[in-house]
C-alpha cells in the first residue's frame, strides 16, 4: 500500500466514529466511556496504519512530530487529553465531548504530506 492509501484507510476508521457514538449514545454508554473508546478506536487506527508503512524513516518522522507535540511518540494518552481540558478551563463532559470530537479529525498537514484522496461517500 501507499502511503496515501493507508492514510485513507486510517481516515475511513476515522470516520466511523460518529456513526460508533450514535451506537453508543442510544446504548447509554456514559460520555466518559464514549471518549475513551473514540481516542481508542484513533490511537490503534493511528499504530496500526504506522505499522502498515513501508517506510521506516517515515514512521519516525511521524513519532518525532508527536513526540514534540505531545511528549509521547506514539500520540497523546487519554489521559493527557483530559488533564490538558481541565487546564484549559473545561468542565468534566466538555473534556470529554472534546475527546469524541477530536478523534474525528486527521491532520490537514499529514493529509497533504501523504496526498489523501478522501474515499468517496
Amino acid at each position: 500500500m501507499t502511503n496515501g492509501e493507508i492514510r485513507a484507510w486510517y481516515w475511513e476508521r476515522i470516520a466511523e466514529i460518529s456513526k460508533l457514538n450514535h451506537d453508543w449514545i442510544a446504548q447509554g454508554v456514559s460520555l466518559e466511556e464514549r471518549a475513551l473508546r473514540a481516542w481508542r478506536i484513533r490511537h490503534d487506527a493511528r499504530m496500526q496504519a504506522r505499522s502498515m508503512m513501508e517506510n521506516p524513516i517515515e514512521v519516525e518522522d511521524l513519532r518525532e512530530r508527536d513526540r514534540r507535540l505531545d511528549g509521547n511518540p506514539d500520540g497523546p494518552t487519554f489521559d493527557q487529553l483530559v488533564q490538558e481540558g481541565h487546564e484549559r478551563g473545561l468542565e468534566r463532559d466538555e473534556v470529554h465531548e472534546r475527546i469524541i470530537s477530536g478523534s474525528q479529525t486527521t491532520n490537514r498537514e499529514i493529509n497533504k504530506r501523504f496526498d489523501l484522496k478522501r474515499p468517496s461517500p
